[in-house]
Formats: C-alpha cells, structure tokens, sequence
C-alpha cells in the first residue's frame, strides 16, 4: 500500500472513530428536540447545543409555551446566528414561524416572554432568544 493511501486510510478511520464517539457521547435529548423544532444547518445546531446543554431542557420546555401562545402544531426553526459586531458570538434563535397579523404575532411573543421567557433568562444566560418568522 502507498504512502498516500495508509495515509487517506488513517483519515478515514480517524473520522468514523470520531464519529462514533460523537454518537456514543450525543444526548438524547437532541433527538427529541428534532422532533419538535426543525434545524437550520443541522450540525452548527447540534454543536451548539453540545456545546451549552442547558438550553436543550429549556428548548423541550419552550415548545409548549410557544404552543399556547402560536397555537398548536406551529412550526419554529432553531438557528445558530453569528453576531456581526461581537467577533466568536454565536446565539441560537428559535424563530417562530407564523401567519398571524404583526401585531397580533408581536403581542403574543410579548406574552410569551412576560409569562415564561423572561423566568429563563438564568438558563439561558444570553445564549437564545425567540423571534418571529412570517410567512
């Protein structure tokens, strides 16, 4: 075997050992929150709630907080979104999608924060926030 396919050969099993290790090590919790949120670049999302795991509990008991305010079934997108003006800042957005008129969809995410969000801000520690999506 030549020296450069050992070495595309070491790559290789260097990637599917992390890769498993990755697996082994996951959450399940991250698995739950797929079934309830949808996920703009999967693996930025998934790193960053590896990374701060105190926002998946927070994310499974949002979901129904959000229902109540947006109704049922709604749909909402996690996304990691980098800060323009703070170099390495990365917060996660849950954007709530929604038909509602503006004020009547400003109104609820307001309530949503005055009878829930704003009680997490501890857990959360400046690393997600809500917003909304019209479609």
């Amino acid at each position: 075997m030549g020296v450069k396919t050992q070495a595309a050969l070491n790559h290789n099993i260097v990637l599917v050992h992390d890769t498993l290790q990755e697996l082994v090590a996951e959450d399940p919790r991250l698995h739950q929150i797929e079934k309830f949120y949808s996920l703009r670049n999967r693996t930025d999302v998934r790193r960053f709630l590896r990374t701060h795991p105190q926002l998946i509990e927070v994310l499974l008991d949002a979901r129904a907080h959000v229902q109540e305010h947006f109704g049922s079934g709604i749909p909402v997108v996690l996304e990691v979104v980098s800060d323009p003006e703070v170099e390495g800042w990365d917060q996660l957005f849950a954007y709530i999608l929604t038909s509602l008129p503006v004020r009547e969809a400003l109104a609820q995410l307001n309530k949503l924060d005055k009878e829930w969000f704003l009680d997490q801000l501890d857990r959360v520690d400046g690393l997600f926030n809500f917003n909304l999506e019209f479609v």
